[in-house]
């Protein structure tokens, strides 16, 4: 089912690739925290997100770096990038979601660009939206206040209102310190826009 519908969202409707995908393919899942592409592997297959939500981002040290989200039906343009010559992946990609993954060898992924035209498009819109995002990534580092971003996402990950991270987590996640992050929660407090709790932050505005 998972399938068809990746077929009908990008309006793939070339017979011999619709074959192709089901012959060459698969489909797996995953649980939460699942690593579906690791830093430093060569990348072999193409994983496409069918269902659920992946975290891509970069390590230096014990930081990350946050390159952006992955939703129904996207992937990483790092990978798609690594479709079209041998390389290592440069980042990694955990689910933050139970995760179904499209999984297609990038022999046929670079095949399928030159053969098909819908294919073609599909990856064109991949680099122009994954552009987008780290275009707007790049945007927020360089111009954003580190308070702004740490509420911005603190809001993006919170359930009911509420966030259950440390923040020592939080500070990895956002490629700071530790006490920056505890510094910067204590004034959104003062703020008035979250409450600190015992090993959750709840949201108020």
């Amino acid at each position: 089912m998972n399938l068809n519908i990746f077929l009908n969202k990008l309006f793939i409707t070339e017979e011999n690739l619709i074959d192709e995908i089901k012959e060459h393919s698969t489909l797996t899942t995953h649980k939460v925290g699942d690593f579906i592409i690791k830093k430093n592997q060569y990348i072999k297959v193409l994983k496409i997100v069918l269902h659920g939500r992946v975290r891509v981002y970069q390590t230096n040290e014990d930081r990350e770096i946050l390159i952006y989200y992955l939703g129904n039906m996207e992937t990483c343009t790092l990978s798609l990038s690594a479709c079209f010559e041998d390389c290592k992946s440069t980042v990694n990609a955990v689910t933050e979601e139970d995760c179904t993954i499209l999984n297609i060898p990038v022999r046929f992924v670079r095949d399928w660009t030159y053969k098909y035209k819908s294919w073609n498009k599909f990856t064109i819109n991949i680099f122009r939206k994954s552009y987008g995002h780290l275009i707007n990534q790049y945007a927020r580092l360089a111009f954003q206040p580190l308070k702004e971003r740490l509420f911005d996402y603190l809001v993006f990950k919170a359930e009911n209102s509420t966030v259950n991270k440390s923040h020592q987590e939080l500070a990895r996640e956002l490629g700071t310190k530790r006490e920056v992050i505890s510094r910067l929660l204590k004034t959104l407090e003062k703020d008035g826009r979250l409450l600190l709790g015992q090993k959750e932050i709840k949201i108020l505005k």
